[in-house]
């Protein structure tokens, strides 16, 4: 099968997890929520950063001084603890979002409640993920200051291949970080190749929000007024990237439901099977 012919396997995949979305609408809230939340951590550090300073100039330049005097060590560490956070919060409503996706797939009504419990149960887990997560995301960015992006990507694609179905295997599973991600990585070997077509595939709907972004920007801007068209353009921009994030998640529940036998009824099965390549 060419590459044409997974990528619109993969569209097709793509159009049927928002089909659920449309459904349930209700669903866009855990990206809206982990945006926020994400938000909110950076504010926070930056916060922090302005009240240690009093947003003095000369005061910053000191605090970037005593840090430099720090070392490594203390940059690593507060970037470490950056990278813990935000990977608990994007995985945890991740893996809230994958469990009402899960439910869908049992003919079962989804609820942002019972996710966000769901994934309060499971928190343990997912907060030793994210601090392996944290952990390699450390040393992958010690390595591209070291070697260069060029290293640091390579081996930063193959930490995403082998880590493609962590999450709805934390969803899955109530297991361990190093389970998880053996579970992911056999998942990968057994079936080489689901990943990067379906991956590039539901990359196209990105490019669809840029490219819509961009359209709904311009027309607003000439009717109206050129700032009015940039908020657009970026609210536009931001709605389809919560669509698309929500999507992505319902297609790894349903790929991943669809490797360990269970096809769930609202995708073809032989749709999903035509997007995966044996070795």
């Amino acid at each position: 099968m060419n590459l044409f012919d997974r990528l619109g396997r993969g569209w097709n995949l793509g159009i049927q997890s928002l089909e659920i979305i449309s459904e349930h609408p209700k669903l866009l809230l855990f990206p809206v929520l982990s945006g926020s939340a994400m938000v909110a951590i950076v504010l926070s550090f930056f916060g922090a950063f302005l009240g240690m300073t009093g947003a003095n100039p000369e005061l910053m330049n000191a605090f970037g001084d005593k840090l430099e005097q720090l070392g490594e060590v203390a940059v690593y560490g507060i970037l470490f603890l950056f990278y813990l956070i935000s990977y608990f919060i994007v995985i945890f409503f991740n893996v809230a979002l994958v469990h009402n996706a899960r439910l869908i797939f049992a003919g079962e009504a989804p609820s942002i409640r019972a996710g966000i419990q769901f994934s309060s149960q499971r928190a343990a887990s997912i907060f030793a993920w994210a601090a392996l997560a944290a952990t390699v995301g450390l040393v992958l960015k010690a390595i591209e200051d070291k070697l260069g992006s060029l290293v640091s990507g390579l081996l930063g694609f193959a930490w995403s291949l082998a880590t493609y179905f962590v999450v709805p295997t934390l969803a899955a599973e109530d297991i361990g970080p190093f389970d998880a991600l053996r579970r992911s990585s056999r998942v990968i070997r057994e079936r080489w190749g689901e990943s990067i077509g379906a991956g590039f595939s539901l990359g196209l709907f990105f490019l669809v929000g840029i490219v819509l972004a961009i359209i709904i920007g311009f027309v607003t801007g000439q009717l109206f007024h050129p700032g009015i068209g940039v908020a657009f353009g970026v609210l536009t921009f931001m709605l389809t990237n919560i669509i698309n994030g929500a999507a992505r998640n319902i297609f790894l529940a349903a790929a991943y439901e669809h490797t360990q036998g269970n096809t769930p009824q609202q995708f073809d099965h032989d749709t999903l099977d035509g997007v995966f390549m044996q070795k």
